[in-house]
């Protein structure tokens, strides 16, 4: 066992940096006329099928009920009215349940934001994958408020006697009736590389109401089923002209594309703050859908998303680099990217020249705003996160982990523990989980780091903050068995990791570690050990506290030998894996490392491997 002997990973492990998330949420944010598009299916022998889409007008009665009129296509078949109702719900942070309008019995997790409302089933099982896009239906479109670019990503999974997937993302002008589009896309029967393809007389129009459709024609001399984009698409505008849907029509046509307006003057730090995502995806035979969030800036999108895979439902955080020119258009990793409608929303498409077996499309919009108020102790709304990754409020906390609350007016001064056990009262502050008292490491106004009770189980739990004698707002978070989280030395939640050698020297880019080496890696949210301990109080040497759960490390992408998962000796809910660097792991400063458990999937922190 290699213990650790240096406690300044302990102490920043838990003072990161605020988050900022500021202003109130509406009354009853969810309600009035909203465009939908709806595409859902069913994986089985590596394809989509029992495709099902909506397209039609939804309206929200701000009391809980919605009913859903349009068309709708099943399988081969072509379009049929389409009509019915269900239930929704909404939270105080945009979080919505609604019942979903195609499968009965399920309900799609989905999120409402500045403009959009974006979700998937995915709690859902049954082989089911799902993405819900609506957008606010204007009481009417100003045709100047249609001038400019607006940037299209799409996925389609037509249903033909040989199935075909495409992932495409343009650029189209809905104010001009008759154009030229050019398309880059990849399509399962297009071979292995994607393609470009310029579309002559594309023909838009746009009712005074918003809706309205595009058509494609055929590319002269090229077989049928080959053009990336072909025939009609229905179309419709959101209220204040920042994004457009389209969904193909006719017989076995199932597809859904997001389009959003063109920004001018912006840069990387023009785009800071959490976005709501959801997303489908075909990749080579496996799907997935998600609905998650991003918290996004500095070029980097930190990722939180609940995902509906083959194997189940698994929560994964994780790190995306981005770039973006002046318009808002760039890269994020292989993927096209986009921002706009003023920063609000950004789409992304799987479009790639390096792979062309990715068919995925993600949508992400701006969250709600909250205020601050201006008396009392007050927890944000999206302020609860993991003290190691502070990945966004999409990622769960667990039994004995780290948890962090931002917010104002938290504590009149900065206290932090002197001793073990962490006191459950401290500097006036006391915070209740599930009305438990929760061990209580770090306050100061801005900021409570607290241990999460052992007794508590997954599922949702509340979380109060009191602050002498006052309640702040109850807040909710998720809870499961296991959210791993590993720090990281500079307390951002992503880059070089929290990692010592043998001799319990920092790793970094001028102290590598080699192959074969084996390696402490400091992190939280591994949930129940044996022994149990006491919350709050330290860990013991004689017997080793050892983590119940599978774990998986994950250097480089290949997986590493686990020589020891637990509490760190001494401490009180800080996790140490000691782990051995595969002997074909890649060399370089920044080597992606990665836990696994049965619950989560965490890919946030590097580690510095000799060449």
């Amino acid at each position: 066992m290699i213990r650790m002997r240096n406690s300044r990973f302990y102490m920043a492990a838990v003072l990161g940096a605020a988050a900022a998330w500021g202003q109130p949420l509406p009354v009853n944010p969810l309600q009035g006329k909203y465009y939908v598009r709806h595409l859902l299916a069913v994986h089985a022998g590596g394809v989509f099928q029992d495709q099902r889409s909506l397209a039609g007008i939804a309206e929200f009665d701000g009391n809980g009920r919605f009913t859903i009129t349009g068309s709708q296509r099943i399988g081969a078949g072509a379009d049929a009215g389409f009509s019915t109702s269900g239930g929704y719900s909404v939270d105080l942070n945009g979080t919505v349940t609604l019942a979903n309008p195609q499968r009965a019995g399920a309900q799609i997790q989905a999120r409402l934001g500045r403009g959009m409302l974006v979700g998937s089933s995915v709690e859902s099982g049954g082989g089911l994958y799902d993405l819900f896009v609506a957008v606010p239906a204007g009481a009417g479109v100003v045709q100047s408020a249609l001038a400019g670019e607006y940037r299209v990503a799409g996925i389609e999974f037509v249903n033909a006697a040989s199935p075909i997937s495409r992932a495409t993302y343009f650029t189209i002008r809905p104010a001009q009736q008759a154009q030229a589009v050019t398309v880059t896309g990849q399509a399962s029967n297009l071979g292995t590389r994607a393609a470009t393809q310029t579309i002559s007389n594309v023909t838009v129009s746009v009712n005074a109401d918003g809706t309205g459709g595009a058509g494609f024609p055929p590319l002269p001399g090229t077989p049928a089923g080959t053009t990336l984009l072909n025939g009609s698409y229905s179309l419709a505008v959101a209220a204040g002209a920042n994004a457009i849907l389209l969904a193909p029509q006719g017989a076995g046509a199932h597809g859904i594309f997001v389009g959003v307006k063109a920004d001018s003057g912006g840069t990387l730090a023009s785009v800071q703050d959490l976005y709501w995502t959801a997303g489908m995806q075909l990749q080579g035979a496996r799907p997935n859908a998600h609905v998650g969030a991003a918290k996004v800036g500095e070029g980097v999108m930190t990722l939180a998303r609940r995902v509906r895979a083959a194997e189940g439902v698994v929560d994964f955080s994780g790190v995306n680099r981005f770039s973006i020119d002046s318009s808002g258009q760039g890269l994020v990793e292989l993927n096209r990217l986009s921002f706009g409608g003023n920063r609000t929303l950004f789409v992304s498409s799987g479009v790639s020249m390096v792979d062309a077996n990715n068919f995925e499309l993600v949508v992400g919009v701006r969250a709600l705003p909250e205020t601050v108020p201006t008396s009392g102790p007050f927890v944000n709304a999206f302020g609860a996160v993991n003290a190691a990754s502070f990945a966004p409020p999409e990622n769960p906390t667990s039994p004995g982990g780290f948890l962090t609350l931002f917010g104002a007016r938290l504590a009149n001064a900065m206290t932090v523990a002197g001793s073990l056990p962490f006191p459950s009262s401290l500097g006036g502050v006391q915070v209740l989980v599930n009305d438990a008292p929760a061990p209580l490491y770090f306050v100061s106004p801005g900021q409570i780091s607290l241990l999460i009770p052992y007794a508590a189980r997954p599922g949702t739990a509340r979380v109060v903050a009191i602050v002498n004698g006052v309640r702040a707002p109850e807040v909710r978070v998720r809870v499961a068995a296991t959210a791993p989280g590993v720090f990281s030395l500079g307390q951002s939640g992503y880059g070089p990791g929290a990692i010592l050698k043998a001799d319990y020297s920092v790793v970094s880019a001028a102290n590598r570690a080699r192959r074969g080496d084996v390696v402490q890696v400091f992190l939280t949210g591994l949930g129940a050990v044996t022994p149990a301990v006491s919350d709050g109080t330290a860990a013991g040497a004689s017997p080793l506290s050892l983590v119940a759960a599978a774990v998986n490390v994950y250097i480089g992408g290949v997986k590493a030998q686990v020589d020891f998962k637990g509490l760190a000796p001494g401490f009180a809910g800080l996790y140490q894996v000691n782990v051995r660097i595969p002997q074909d792991a890649p060399g370089g400063v920044n080597v992606p490392l990665a836990i696994e458990t049965g619950d989560a999937f965490h890919d946030q922190v590097d580690i510095a491997i000799a060449p």
